[in-house]
């Protein structure tokens, strides 16, 4: 018996390792390299905001704020970046104010009150049509999108493109060292979401995204925590005309902890978001 379940485990590890080198596990530089290609020769007056949401990001808010702007500085338009404290129980909230004078273009929000991953979004979105800000860009505070993925997004907002995903699952997109457990958990959503929403996306749980600001102009949100991305998409898409993806490769974060949860309480969240559309 315990050689037949070595046997068994044996050929479950041959689809398993197949599917980590050949689908999974990706290197990125490909990808970074062909953004170096990119020319932004269509519309420059075009205005973005990146909308990062943190709470106890203590370990990654000045890496975080030091390395969008080092990338933002260099192109030719108009960028804010605005960070949503979520009432963090740390001191990130000091570390972000202590920045806000050596970057200009950093623009601090925070709640007194936890509002969750969605309620961040929404604040950030606020800040940015108070402003006029043509695009919002959303980001993760942990740097697991490196910040030039965003090249890819540009020509897209150039054009007029409405809605615009990052994707880990189409077009040379992937994970790199994220663990097999959570990637299958992620791409089993991701098919029942193309499945029922039959959107041109290929990746809906992922917050790396950028929209049109107007589209957030008059629409309300219920969902406080990452189920939100469902809501908004489902939402967006009554008025958006356009969508694009593009890829990239998500990393794992190198300090502090995720605020993620695994469990079938956020997954019945997502579904729920799923079937009501």
């Amino acid at each position: 018996m315990a050689r037949l379940g070595q046997n068994i485990l044996g050929l479950i590890e041959v689809p398993k390792y197949f599917i980590k080198t050949k689908f999974l596990y990706k290197s990125s530089e490909d990808i970074l390299k062909n953004l170096d290609q990119i020319q932004f020769d269509g519309n420059k007056d075009i205005s973005f905001a990146v909308i990062i949401p943190m709470f106890n990001e203590r370990a990654n808010a000045a890496n975080c704020v030091s390395s969008l702007d080092m990338y933002l500085r260099k192109l030719p338009f108009l960028t804010k970046i605005i960070v949503v404290d979520d009432a963090s129980r740390d001191d990130t909230y000091s570390i972000l104010e202590s920045l806000l004078e050596k970057y200009p273009r950093l623009i601090l929000k925070a709640h007194k009150k936890n509002a969750g991953y969605g309620g961040a979004n929404v604040t950030g979105i606020n800040a940015a049509l108070e402003r006029n800000i043509d695009y919002v860009l959303f980001m993760d505070a942990d740097l697991t999108q490196n910040v030039n993925y965003i090249s890819s997004f540009i020509p897209h907002m150039q054009n007029g493109v409405d809605y615009i995903k990052a994707t880990r699952y189409s077009n040379g997109g992937g994970v790199s060292g994220v663990p097999f457990r959570r990637w299958v958990v992620s791409y089993i959503g991701n098919l029942i979401a193309r499945k029922i929403l039959k959107l041109k996306l290929t990746d809906y749980t992922n917050g790396f995204r950028a929209a049109k600001s107007e589209l957030f102009r008059n629409l309300t949100f219920e969902e406080k925590g990452f189920p939100y991305l469902i809501e908004e998409v489902i939402k967006v898409n009554k008025i958006a005309k356009s969508f694009a993806n593009v890829p990239y490769i998500l990393t794992v974060r190198k300090g502090g902890e995720s605020k993620f949860t695994y469990s079938y309480k956020i997954y019945f969240k997502y579904l729920r978001w799923l079937f009501k559309h």
